[in-house]
């Protein structure tokens, strides 16, 4: 008994021990199975967290390029310093980003393989050169915009001149300021007299000091103004220029005359002391055939610049030409615009038509001898004398025929505002003066017979003023508003800058583009032969100082072939 229960106890055992056994294998699979799932949710998480920061560095990628693109069409109107600014932000904020990523890829650093960690860092790498390819692209625009533009600081440019009243020196300088306020690179400043009559209108940003030949208020004034340049008109006088340059003011001078014109007005004197021409930093005149003179003389600072349109002709509609009124804009009491002559046409212009009106203009129309012709001559219903107008154009769009007779002109700008407005323009000859070389019917000076012929023509004939007045708005091609400007800016850039050639390299565009030396001659020598014809009483002049220089020698005793030797050693050399 005792035996069987021995055994009965230790096959009891023996099963306890495989119970136990068994319990303990199931355990082991349980907790094996356990770890099993654990891992697999694990890795699971760690999968769908590669993916998401996959996803989530390319989303960032396209953000950051997306606003890239967007920042460059926005980037020239915001300064460098803030474009420094806002990219090192970028910048900084991709490598906040960047480094979350890292620290991600350390904390689960056995689950993540070596080429998605490659991956990231490239993506960063990338995001990073584009960024600073972007920059470097910005910078470099913003840098071009600011060196072309220079709108930071704007050049000072004073006009000086007594007057804005009526005349072409006035009207050259309201016209000139206004285009040059125009491109905003320009504060503009008058210095004249106090206003007596009614003046040219000018811009209301323009500042105005009645300050003419006050040098002592010139001088105060320059304390507080920034007046980089002063543009002098007709000075003829170092000790002017002198007190501008002591200032620390570049000197233009303008010479608003032409040297042809010395034949008539017997004022060589003036120019005997040469070097006020060129103490001026710049000497502009505007005849281009004044090559002719100034390259002889030896002027280096000389240049043509051609006066600007008072009116835009494509803006400016065309007068109907449809009556018999003729006009005549312009000083009555000076020789040299010759109003008598076209007084005296009259007498046969309206014999052919009896209805054929001309209307004197001009602030002096009070002109006694003027008067006196018209009534001796008959004609007090055919010329009306009229004060000045400042509606140019309304006076134009009333009349069919634009008259110019005088015996010397520069640039007239009354000349080319008829023009504006498709008027036929018929006078005297003056072949050195732009507007007279096209779109001009032309007779010589004096031919009062060929005057009134000409104009009876053009009334008789309305398609035939009509095509002149067509071809003369054509002519004014020649120049256009725009390109003067141009000019007029590389001029005052040229005179600020430290390098001289500059200057040089305007003055050849400017007479290669222009001037024409053959022609030039032809000109001067047909108007001398004129001069010549009509016995005026010209005088020759000498210089002292000028042995070398056979000058203006006119009239019987004096010889023009000789006057200009090409083999002068005083000629600019171009």
């Amino acid at each position: 008994m005792k035996m069987i229960e021995s055994e009965k106890d230790e096959l009891s055992n023996e099963e306890d021990n495989t119970l136990e056994k068994d319990g303990e294998k199931q355990a082991l699979k349980q907790k094996s199975k356990n770890d099993e799932n654990k891992t697999n949710k694990f890795n699971g998480n760690n999968n769908t967290q590669n993916t998401s920061l996959i996803i989530a560095s390319i989303i960032i990628f396209i953000l950051i390029l997306i606003i890239s693109i967007i920042y460059i069409f926005l980037s020239i109107n915001i300064s460098p310093l803030k474009e420094k600014i806002k990219f090192n932000l970028r910048k900084n904020l991709l490598k906040t980003k960047y480094n979350n990523i890292i620290n991600i890829n350390n904390n689960n650093n056995n689950s993540k393989s070596t080429s998605e960690k490659q991956k990231i860092v490239l993506t960063y790498e990338k995001n990073v050169t584009i960024i600073d390819d972007i920059k470097n692209i910005i910078q470099n625009q913003t840098e071009e915009i600011n060196e072309k533009n220079k709108t930071k600081e704007k050049i000072g440019i004073a006009f000086i001149y007594s007057t804005l009243y009526s005349n072409g020196i006035a009207r050259f300088i309201t016209v000139t300021s206004k285009n040059l306020l125009k491109t905003g690179k320009y504060n503009i400043y008058f210095f004249t007299e106090k206003p007596y009559y009614k003046e040219f209108a000018y811009e209301p940003e323009i500042k105005r000091y009645y300050a003419h030949n006050n040098y002592t208020m010139m001088r105060n004034i320059s304390k507080y103004e920034k007046i980089d340049i002063v543009v002098l008109q007709n000075v003829l006088s170092t000790s002017v220029v002198n007190f501008h340059h002591e200032l620390g003011q570049k000197v233009i001078c303008t010479f608003h005359g032409v040297f042809m014109s010395l034949m008539y007005d017997n004022n060589l004197e003036s120019y005997k002391n040469w070097e006020q021409f060129d103490s001026c930093d710049s000497f502009i005149f505007i005849a281009s055939d004044d090559y002719y003179f100034y390259n002889h003389f030896g002027f280096k600072n000389a240049i043509f610049i051609p006066n600007l349109y008072t009116f835009e002709p494509s803006e400016i509609k065309n007068s109907n030409l449809t009556n018999h009124n003729i006009v005549i804009l312009g000083r009555l009491n000076d020789f040299i615009k010759g109003v008598r002559y076209a007084v005296e046409a009259m007498e046969y212009i309206v014999k052919e038509v009896p209805d054929a009106t001309l209307n004197l203009v001009s602030s002096d129309y009070r002109v006694e001898f003027l008067k006196n012709l018209t009534r001796d001559l008959n004609l007090t219903n055919n010329i009306i004398f009229k004060p000045n107008t400042y509606n140019l154009s309304e006076l134009f769009w009333n009349s069919s025929i634009h008259m110019y007779t005088s015996l010397s002109e520069a640039f007239p700008m009354a000349l080319n505002e008829g023009k504006a407005h498709g008027m036929p323009l018929v006078g005297f000859k003056v072949p050195y003066s732009e507007p007279y070389k096209e779109g001009f019917i032309g007779v010589d000076i004096f031919d009062v017979k060929g005057l009134a012929r000409e104009t009876i023509k053009l009334l008789k004939d309305y398609d035939y003023r009509k095509k002149k007045g067509l071809e003369a708005k054509k002519s004014l091609d020649m120049f256009k508003n725009n390109e003067t400007v141009e000019i007029w800016g590389r001029l005052c850039d040229s005179l600020l800058s430290k390098d001289r050639d500059d200057y040089r390299k305007l003055q050849n565009e400017m007479e290669k583009k222009y001037y024409d030396e053959i022609k030039a001659r032809e000109h001067l020598e047909s108007q001398y032969n004129i001069l010549l014809k009509q016995k005026l009483n010209l005088t020759c002049h000498s210089f002292d100082n000028f042995t070398d220089i056979n000058y203006l020698r006119h009239i019987k005793k004096c010889n023009l072939s000789n006057t200009f030797n090409d083999n002068n050693n005083t000629r600019r050399n171009i």
